[in-house]
């Protein structure tokens, strides 16, 4: 008989690796060396972003090596550096004919403040409290310099093709209207809705600039009535383009080396007419919003392609592939935007000319009512329709104090010639 032998059970001795703790990376903040310019302050929790002065350098280094080295860290810091115009638009003869550059990226300081952000910044900005979220350290005057061959004076450029405003309910304020009287602009017409005429008349608006517009369907309360009859209008006056311009644009911007200057004549407008007639394959262009270019922004190129285009249109009359206009009751110029890009056609939204857009909601009059007085029921409306619409490109963005916005990806249109 053979006995069985029980091998005895080895047990593995459990390996315990030891807790890796990563060591707190401390940045030491060393000099760099920066030619030009500003800086800014931008507080977002305890992560701190600060634009800087340059000939306040030192100054600043000194200031943050008062504090104490536990209470921070640096998380970034990138020195000068200028930015020129993209080779495509090298054509762009008007704003650059000697120096190309358009914008900075500014001297940046990125740091995280562990505790006591407010103490820490009141300290190097010598201050009791730091509430802002857009603080200069040591502001300095930015440069906007005009090209010569650029005539800024009152009256001297008028555009070709015809500015047409369409306004409701605001005769006691006419921003717009005023906007381009400031230019000088002759060629403009102001669309009117028949039962306004008399109280626009009596704001002072030239009643040979007025074009009455008779609403068929009362119940209607969007804008798109009014924009279908202009570019119907526009046709019937043999124009190849035509503008459409919101009426609470209060003024129109050059943007230029990071700095706004409003400007004083309407080379603005001539300007993205010559050079959107140069795009064969544009049929929408425009003017970007001014509260979206600030001075300090270090990002921009000198134009946006294929994009949305809102408030301050240039519109080519004749666009084959498009089978409607104007349509829908919300969003429609975002909607009009989307169907012209997925058409394959080209928009070009500029960065250095902007318009002064009072923003959407604070003034009455306007789709006011549609809107709901501009509430968050309102922006969910506005934005499920456009979801509707286009539900591959649009989805809800929440932002301060507007939780139900819209927010488009444009990126697959990024291609779209802006040649045929």
């Amino acid at each position: 008989m053979t006995t069985k032998v029980v091998k005895p059970k080895v047990v593995k001795p459990k390996v315990v690796k030891p807790k890796v703790v990563k060591p707190k990376v401390k940045h030491v903040i060393q000099d760099i060396v920066i030619e030009n310019e500003e800086v800014k302050i931008t507080i977002s929790s305890k992560v701190v972003k600060i634009r800087i002065n340059p000939n306040h350098i030192n100054e600043f280094i000194d200031k943050i090596k008062e504090i104490d080295e536990d209470d921070y860290h640096i998380i970034k810091v990138s020195e000068f550096k200028e930015n020129r115009i993209s080779e495509e638009f090298n054509d762009w003869k008007y704003e650059y004919k000697n120096d190309a550059t358009c914008y900075f990226h500014y001297p940046l300081y990125e740091f995280s403040i562990n505790k006591n952000t407010n103490k820490i910044l009141s300290e190097i900005f010598n201050k009791k409290h730091v509430s802002s979220q857009s603080l200069w350290y040591k502001k300095q005057d930015l440069i906007n310099d005009l090209n010569p061959d650029i005539d800024d004076t009152k009256g001297k450029h008028q555009n070709r093709f015809t500015i047409y405003v369409i306004t409701k309910g605001r005769w006691e304020t006419n921003y717009t209207i005023k906007s381009l009287l400031n230019l000088g602009i002759e060629n403009y017409k102001v669309v009117i809705e028949t039962q306004e005429v008399d109280n626009y008349i009596k704001s002072g608006v030239d009643k040979e600039k007025i074009i009455p517009f008779e609403k068929e369907d009362k119940q209607n309360k969007s804008g798109i009535p009014v924009r279908n009859f202009v570019w119907d209008y526009s046709i019937k006056q043999g124009e190849k383009y035509h503008w459409i311009l919101d009426d609470n644009i209060e003024n129109f911007y050059r943007w230029n080396r990071n700095k706004r200057t409003i400007v004083k004549s309407g080379f603005v407008f001539t300007h993205i007419e010559d050079y959107t007639m140069t795009k064969t394959n544009v049929v929408m262009s425009g003017m970007n919003y001014h509260f979206d270019n600030p001075d300090i922004d270090y990002g921009r190129d000198l134009m946006i392609k294929n994009t949305r285009i809102y408030s301050c249109i240039l519109i080519k009359n004749d666009i084959p592939k498009l089978e409607e206009k104007w349509r829908g009751l919300y969003n429609e110029d975002t909607d009009l935007s989307i169907r012209i890009l997925k058409h394959g056609y080209g928009t070009m939204l500029f960065n250095n000319y902007l318009c002064g857009k009072k923003q959407t909601g604070k003034i009455k009059g306007g789709n006011q009512e549609l809107y709901k007085n501009y509430s968050n029921e309102g922006y969910k409306i506005k934005t499920l329709s456009l979801i509707e619409q286009h539900p591959t490109l649009v989805k809800f963005k929440n932002l301060k104090n507007k939780p139900d916005h819209h927010q488009v990806d444009y990126s697959s249109f990024k291609e779209n010639s802006l040649h045929l």
